[in-house]
């Protein structure tokens, strides 16, 4: 990942990921990750990375959701046409997994725009992790990056249908 990137220190993973989001490798970027990974887009690729070498967990409290936890809220919520609301997305593993749970109901009948996203996340270094997970699988929707709680926003992100994947634009 490292190497891909052009970054020295997993640290700097963050700042490397949001230069590509917004510039003209970001497809070619996508389409490497999805080679690593064998194109298998069920789970955040990033989570045990995240976790174990950049999380902020003592400053900021951060914590993550199990992929399995998240699989059974996805099982217990069901895959209705509505808007997906997470108030702390993170990385966006639960948002991942309740996608991924619709997708595989629905089959081709899914449509990512029937299954619109609002996502909430106060973390500086877990915006760009999160923006990535949910454009490279072509999910709709709204990300801000703020404090749920007071409504302050510091950025809005918008997601929408360009081809494969989301295109991000920043409000």
């Amino acid at each position: 990942m490292k190497k891909l990137l052009n970054i020295e220190d997993l640290q700097d993973l963050p700042s490397g990921i949001e230069k590509i989001l917004f510039s003209e490798k970001k497809e070619e970027f996508f389409f490497k990750l999805l080679d690593m990974h064998d194109w298998d887009l069920s789970y955040d690729w990033f989570q045990n990375m995240y976790e174990e070498e950049i999380a902020q967990r003592k400053q900021n409290k951060q914590d993550f959701t199990p992929n399995t936890v998240g699989v059974l809220l996805s099982n217990l919520t069901g895959f209705e046409n509505g808007k997906i609301y997470e108030p702390t997305a993170g990385n966006g593993s639960l948002v991942i997994a309740n996608w991924n749970y619709r997708k595989n109901k629905l089959g081709l009948n899914f449509n990512s725009e029937d299954h619109p996203i609002e996502c909430w996340e106060f973390s500086n270094r877990s915006i760009p992790l999160l923006l990535l997970n949910l454009s490279i699988r072509g999910i709709f929707g709204e990300v801000y990056h703020g404090d749920v709680l007071t409504k302050e926003i510091k950025a809005k992100y918008i997601l929408s249908k360009n081809n494969q994947f989301s295109k991000i634009e920043k409000l």
